[in-house]
């Protein structure tokens, strides 16, 4: 059975399950008129979904004028799989006139959404400042969007070691403030962050396992378009930007590298993570959480993706500061030394760690430990690190999956592809397997009736991530074989996340006239302050994931790419983390140039309902 709209619109709004304010649904839209809410690019396809109710004939009109613009015909009707609607596409790609628009069929008619040459440039600009409204150890005072904290979490700087083993002893003091929250609490994770910061989950907390894959992305992205980024361009709060050459993007990165250092410990590797022993309520602002801070762990996949950014991070910034890319290198290089003294996987457990904070456990390691090879062959061109990827050449040339915190080896193969002087016949095989699996991706788009990416057991935790991250891979694949079809793709992931779903449901916050209005936020809730730019995790269809989404999975049939929640207490859909909006930094970076703008264009221009009131400092 189909959920109804009354049914959606409970559920979506946080009413059915009473765990949030005022509603969040829009009627500024009719049901089942599934666009982009941001908008379409010319110079690319520019098709939305209709859900089918015998209409044959679209029409575009103008937003401000009503007029009609444009007319096409729908094609035929088509059952869609995952959403378990029935589908025709409106294909309006040959208009071009800027503006700002509605899609309309029959009586009904979509959200508006704009055509342009650069669209997505506001919501780029807005990915990229979420990183610096994340900032630990920050006082944050932005005109933007309202956000004003004291310094997060001041107590860093002397955060207790958590364990006893040959490098420290438990009580020991350590100075490791600064870096990105890893998601909704106040966590520091060393393996989110710096997979964000290659590409650019806890909010108040800090992982390295997710500062590791975040730092990445996002210097990834940087790599690959360098002109769409600038000084300037992120207007930066006062006191948060460094007097340096660096492009604002750069200068982000480098605040969560400077604190990924502060976790690398002697003998290379790197601790884990900073956290407390409790969760924090929803009250807690980062600066009001005044608990003692503790460093915990230690985990060899997190420390080879550390490695890996560091590598990458090193072949970036040395054309503006030679010294801090060395720094970099030597970093890098010091985490493989730890790595090629410990052979087994390590993930270090102490009773109580996860008391106050999630795990990113993983029990093995060697898909990281390919990646970091491969950046710094890259980076560094030394034979001996091809030398491992070619012992570990069976798993080396597989087909990987989408990259993720737990499984690295795309990014791995992406960066052997491109390195200088590598090994032919091993470079044939590996381009064999990444183009393979992108040209699956490919498939799976256009075999769905949104043009998404995900797989059915890919209506995961982090499924919005999950599409983003393919649409990536199909950018990366397209740096090494360019193919229409990879950017295509990867632009059909940006329209899922902006809303041409079967939700209409925009997955950023602040994105789209219907974005997440109660995301899983602390920052958010313990301040009144809306941020933009948050990726949320989305639909999510296993059950188990937290209470009320387990609740919702139970309260009836719920197709696989409506099982989404937009309440504060769903952590599983609508919780965003660094590593999220990573992938989105990543694909946007992309597609949006430059562009002169002012803070008045990024400010929101509606309000959103916080559960809380901001508080007076």
């Amino acid at each position: 059975m189909m959920v109804s709209r009354k049914l959606r619109w409970l559920v979506l709004s946080g009413i059915l399950l009473g765990t949030c304010g005022l509603p969040g649904f829009s009627e500024a839209a009719d049901a089942g008129m599934h666009v982009d809410q941001v908008g379409y690019l010319n110079g690319y396809s520019k098709t939305a979904m209709v859900t089918d109710t015998g209409d044959t004939d679209f029409s575009l009109v103008d937003a401000k004028t009503g007029q009609t613009v444009y007319e096409g015909k729908l094609s035929a009707a088509k059952k869609d799989a995952m959403s378990e609607e029935t589908l025709r596409k409106a294909d309006f790609s040959s208009f071009n006139k800027e503006g700002t628009y509605k899609l309309r069929v029959g009586s009904r008619e979509s959200y508006d959404f704009e055509i342009g040459d650069n669209v997505y440039a506001v919501p780029a600009v807005e990915t990229w400042r979420s990183y610096t409204l994340s900032r630990s150890n920050t006082p944050i005072d932005d005109p933007v969007t309202g956000l004003k904290v004291k310094e997060g979490h001041a107590q860093d700087r002397q955060a207790q070691v958590y364990f006893t083993d040959k490098l420290n002893k438990k009580g020991d003091r350590l100075d490791v403030s600064g870096g990105w929250y890893d998601a909704g609490d106040h966590l520091k994770f060393t393996l989110t962050n710096a997979y964000s910061a290659t590409m650019l989950g806890w909010g108040l907390l800090q992982y390295v396992t997710t500062a590791a894959i975040s730092s990445a992305e996002l210097l990834l992205a940087y790599e690959a378009n360098p002109s769409h980024f600038t000084r300037g361009q992120l207007f930066f709060p006062k006191g948060t930007q460094e007097e340096t050459k660096l492009p604002d993007a750069l200068q982000e990165v480098q605040f969560e590298l400077d604190w990924m250092r502060k976790m690398q410990r002697k003998d290379g590797s790197m601790f884990h993570k900073v956290a407390g022993l409790a969760w924090p309520g929803f009250d807690k602002s980062p600066d009001t959480d005044t608990q003692e801070r503790y460093i915990f762990g230690s985990c060899t996949s997190s420390a080879a993706m550390s490695g890996a950014s560091f590598a990458i991070a090193s072949r970036i910034y040395a054309p503006f500061d030679k010294a801090y890319g060395e720094t970099m290198r030597k970093s890098a290089e010091r985490i493989w030394g730890y790595l090629a003294k410990t052979k087994n996987p390590i993930y270090r457990v102490d009773e109580g760690q996860e008391s106050g904070s999630g795990p990113y456990n993983k029990s093995t390691d060697i898909e990281e430990r390919i990646w970091l090879a491969a950046e710094l062959f890259r980076t560094t061109g030394d034979k001996k690190y091809e030398k491992y990827l070619q012992s570990v050449a069976d798993r080396f040339t597989q087909k990987p999956s989408f990259f993720t915190w737990d499984n690295t080896l795309a990014l791995g193969q992406f960066a052997y592809l491109k390195a200088q002087n590598a090994n032919p016949a091993l470079q044939a095989k590996v381009k064999a397997a990444f183009l393979g699996y992108a040209d699956d991706i490919t498939r799976k788009i256009e075999s769905d009736g949104f043009g998404c990416a995900l797989a059915k057991d890919e209506y995961t935790w982090a499924s919005t991530k999950n599409a983003l991250t393919q649409g990536d891979i199909l950018l990366m694949a397209n740096q090494i074989q360019p193919n229409e079809a990879y950017v295509e793709g990867a632009l059909s992931q940006i329209h899922y996340l902006f809303g041409r779903n079967s939700l209409d449901k925009s997955f950023a916050t602040g994105m789209g006239d219907n974005p997440p209005e109660h995301p899983h936020n602390r920052i958010h809730e313990s301040t009144g302050a809306y941020v933009p730019g948050l990726i949320v995790g989305g639909p999510n269809a296993v059950a188990g994931g937290d209470p009320d989404q387990t609740a919702y999975l139970k309260s009836g049939h719920i197709p696989v790419a409506k099982s989404y929640l937009d309440v504060l207490t769903s952590w599983s859909t609508n919780e965003y983390a660094i590593d999220y909006t990573g992938a989105a930094a990543y694909a946007l970076s992309y597609f949006a140039k430059p562009k002169a703008m002012s803070t008045d264009v990024l400010k929101l221009k509606r309000s959103y309902p916080p559960i809380t009131q901001k508080r007076e400092l």
